[in-house]
């Protein structure tokens, strides 16, 4: 099988976009193991160089995965998320052509403390919402999600299934639009404990943690959110 050399789309370009179809198509499925760097020259008559760039782009797009003396396998590929988290999770499958799903793991109501009072500027007679869930992507476990409301403005949520899009579902039964981070600051840590277990992956697997703000077009804090996020299959960008 040979690339076009008349087209202005570079090769590496088109190999990658090639091989990219057969995973997306699932001809190529995840898991699999694809040609060598050598086998790969020579089906597609391209040079090395070309092979290698075309793969390093698809590392990148979370579409391939190297492993240490075994070779190169297909794998999903990684949802992007903006940093500044004015894109939901719900939002962010969609537009990874991905369908987004929630289990609800706690629905509680928490005691006032002063570190709540202060970053959700609540009253002294309120109390917390504390929601945690497990977010997946096609099926699969990506994030749990620590979420904590104003029980007095947010209590409504006690009563709702919350499989969906929680800005979606605050938009349609209280006209809150969550378009605004008011904090964002991303760190790294390691499974352990239940993320193992919930999550679906090994012990000291490299997370994501997210510490945010998520406030409304006013500016008003809606929650305060921490989440653990499996780190290969997760981008930000800007």
């Amino acid at each position: 099988m040979k690339l076009d050399d008349n087209n202005s789309i570079p090769l590496y370009l088109q190999l990658k976009n090639t091989i990219k179809g057969l995973i997306e198509s699932g001809e190529i499925q995840k898991g699999e193991k694809i040609p060598s760097e050598h086998e790969l020259c020579k089906k597609y008559d391209v040079s090395r160089i070309t092979v290698r760039n075309a793969l390093a782009e698809l590392e990148d797009e979370g579409y391939l995965i190297k492993k240490q003396g075994k070779g190169t396998f297909a794998t999903k590929p990684k949802l992007f998320r903006p940093l500044e988290d004015s894109v939901g999770f719900s939002e962010s499958c969609r537009n990874a052509g991905m369908e987004s799903s929630s289990i609800v793991l706690k629905r509680e109501v928490l005691p006032l403390d002063e570190r709540m009072k202060d970053i959700l500027k609540l009253s002294d007679r309120d109390q917390v919402l504390y929601i945690q869930r497990l977010r997946l992507a096609d099926g699969e476990p990506l994030m749990i999600e620590n979420n904590y409301y104003s029980y007095a403005k947010y209590g409504f949520l006690m009563n709702e299934p919350l499989t969906g899009s929680l800005y979606e579902l605050l938009a349609e039964k209280k006209g809150i639009i969550c378009d605004r981070s008011l904090k964002t600051v991303i760190t790294v840590t390691t499974a352990s404990g239940d993320m193992v277990r919930l999550l679906q992956v090994p012990i000291g697997a490299p997370l994501f943690v997210m510490d945010g703000i998520m406030g409304d077009s006013e500016g008003n804090p809606v929650h305060y959110s921490l989440q653990y996020i499996v780190g290969e299959k997760y981008s930000f960008v800007r």
